[in-house]
């Protein structure tokens, strides 16, 4: 079986929805599973990896789009990043001690906000949305950006496989979503239209069951043509989603050369060595102490 992780982008109704879905059978899993978090903060970064995902792929010039929440919650920190050329990553910061069962965006990160950026490099303007911490999950934070920040109504359906017994995971994605956006019109004959495709649009995508999206005897295409078939669907390329860290030996080293002398020592081992974990892909790098000054 081919492995699938990837974004396809669709429009319905002559142009007035357009949308992505993201189907992710291993990026996720694999990213996920590395830290070794507790359950119910896999199921909150799986989101937002694949919500990450989403909305990096739209990206028209080289660069960095990024999701990362802040709060003062148990989970202090959320963070995910996508480079144009689909390379995906991320980390969940914990306080010591976690121990919430609790899977309610709120509940686990306390009062707060998030911020989406796109750095599209030096010949674009860098920009950055932020909306508070106030919606249970990330999906619906997500529309609250859009919502109030884009004045582009959204509507996102997640689904993740880490509330499924571990034994029944065979032959499923790890993670995935449905986004929909209503887009703007001209004329008030053209709002009454699109409003109709939106309003069928979400009426369609609620019938989508978590057991048939997240299975792979389905592909992506055939699931939009399902749902969305008598809407006039338009289907593009696909862009495919890799787990790839961008850390190196040099980056780390030059991070390490701008430490001062004493916070070297601090850091160093009894053999002058440092010791360095990438935060994303948990690479151990060792590296003399004196090889970095």
């Amino acid at each position: 079986m081919t492995l699938i992780d990837h974004v396809i982008p669709f429009q319905l109704g002559n142009n007035s929805v357009r949308g992505n879905i993201v189907r992710l059978q291993t990026v996720v899993s694999e990213i996920v599973k590395r830290h070794k978090y507790p359950k119910n903060v896999e199921s909150l970064f799986a989101d937002t990896l694949t919500i990450t995902a989403c909305l990096g792929s739209r990206m028209k010039h080289n660069g960095v789009f990024t999701i990362q929440a802040k709060g003062t919650g148990d989970v202090h920190t959320l963070f995910s990043d996508i480079t144009s050329d689909g390379f995906l990553r991320g980390y969940v910061g914990l306080n010591a001690g976690f121990k919430s069962a609790d899977s309610n965006l709120n509940s686990l990160m306390g009062s707060g906000h998030i911020s989406f950026t796109l750095d599209q490099g030096k010949y674009t303007k860098r920009y950055q949305g932020i909306v508070s911490l106030e919606e249970p999950n990330m999906s619906k934070t997500t529309e609250l950006y859009f919502n109030n920040s884009e004045q582009l109504e959204t509507k996102f359906l997640t689904f993740n496989f880490y509330d499924i017994d571990i034994s029944n995971r065979k032959n499923l994605f790890s993670a995935g979503l449905i986004m929909l956006q209503k887009l703007p019109v001209k004329s008030s004959f053209d709002e009454e239209s699109n409003e109709e495709v939106w309003q069928n649009s979400l009426n369609f995508l609620s019938t989508l069951g978590k057991e048939e999206f997240l299975s792979t005897n389905l592909t992506s295409e055939e699931i939009l043509y399902r749902l969305f078939n008598e809407l006039e669907i338009t289907v593009y390329n696909e862009i495919i989603i890799q787990d790839q860290c961008r850390c190196s030996d040099k980056k780390i080293k030059f991070a390490i050369k701008n430490l001062s002398k004493k916070e070297l020592i601090e850091i160093a081992d009894e053999n002058g060595n440092v010791k360095v974990v990438c935060e994303f892909c948990k690479t151990e790098r060792i590296f003399p102490s004196k090889t970095c000054n």
